[in-house]
């Protein structure tokens, strides 16, 4: 089987295209700058060059491709790059090429958690009216239509959580390690997470065995509020507790600073690390349903709850002093 991946050089696709290569398919991965491309290629992976909006580039990637799985996207990019532009139009460009192959690949679409909102709390599945507050999550869902509507692709969608392990920047650990990690929030809320190891293994049980057709929640089975979770990392790593902002400052002024800082990036062209979107999914709370991953591809998590997860994940890192 070939296998196209786009966003194969990021902290998620480096290790979906490793496992890709020890089951023995041919993977090809896109890359946008000579580094992701030495990346890829150590992977084990062949390369196509360029990016979402390069013709050449995907139909490089596209040749004799069975399976496309379509991981890139983001939050934000580097100036006038906003959400709407990294995951619908770079999706778009994808499908356009996918839809005009000679033989069009089946293709799975990474989305996201976001797509939901803040739920307070509650437990969403599938078939939950979709209600993003986020122009990230408006994005994805609009990615995700547009993708479901290209019933020639075979097309499946993985709503993937928060991914944590070592070297995703999301458990905060240099930050927890140093005593400067500050969060925005009670640290109250859930905010879904699941282990890279479910993560790619989710995404692969997925493509092979999801529903044309079909959305998945992929996240981990048990989850818990941020305290909890950043109390794990902390146990784990040493350094001091992560603090949580709205003990201080009131939501709104933090809000503020955020699009400011969000509008000063983009004026420099620079890539926004601190933004309205990024405070609102840090607060917003849901937990994500998984029983259609269980009951009808029979995942089994590796592991289920997360603060055992964390555990794991960090057991390599050393404790700061």
């Amino acid at each position: 089987m070939r296998v196209f991946v786009t966003g194969a050089s990021g902290r998620l696709g480096r290790p979906l295209v490793r496992a890709l290569v020890a089951a023995g398919r041919s993977v090809v991965g896109l890359a946008r700058s000579e580094a992701a491309a030495t990346a890829i290629s150590a992977d084990g992976a062949a390369v196509a060059r360029g990016d979402l909006m390069d013709e050449a580039a995907l139909a490089q990637g596209l040749r004799g491709a069975d399976l496309v799985i379509h991981l890139a996207g983001g939050l934000r990019g580097a100036g006038a790059i906003d959400a709407h532009r990294l995951n619908v139009d770079g999706t778009e460009a994808l499908l356009r090429a996918a839809l005009a192959a000679p033989q069009p690949p089946r293709l799975l679409f990474a989305s996201s958690c976001a797509v939901y909102g803040d739920r307070s709390g509650l437990w969403v599945e599938e078939d939950m009216r979709l209600l993003p507050h986020t122009a990230y999550g408006h994005a994805k869902a609009e990615a995700e239509a547009r993708v479901l509507a290209a019933a020639a692709l075979q097309p499946r969608v993985a709503r993937i959580a928060a991914v944590y392990g070592a070297e995703f920047p999301f458990l905060q650990v240099e930050r927890i390690q140093a005593g400067t990690a500050w969060l925005p929030g009670e640290g109250r809320n859930v905010v879904p997470t699941v282990h890279v190891d479910d993560a790619i293994a989710g995404l692969l049980r997925i493509a092979e065995a999801g529903a044309a057709g079909q959305v998945y929640n992929l996240a981990d089975r048990a989850p818990v509020p941020l305290r909890e979770l950043y109390a794990a990392v902390h146990a784990a790593v040493g350094g001091q507790p992560a603090r949580f902002w709205s003990t201080w400052i009131p939501s709104a002024l933090q809000h503020r600073a955020a699009t400011a800082n969000e509008r000063l990036a983009a004026a420099l062209g620079r890539r926004p690390r601190f933004t309205p979107d990024a405070l609102k999914l840090y607060t917003a709370s849901s937990r994500l349903q998984t029983t259609r991953l269980e009951r009808e591809l029979s995942f089994v998590w590796r592991h289920p709850e997360p603060t055992a997860g964390v555990a794991q994940a960090l057991a390599a890192v050393r404790r700061a002093p």
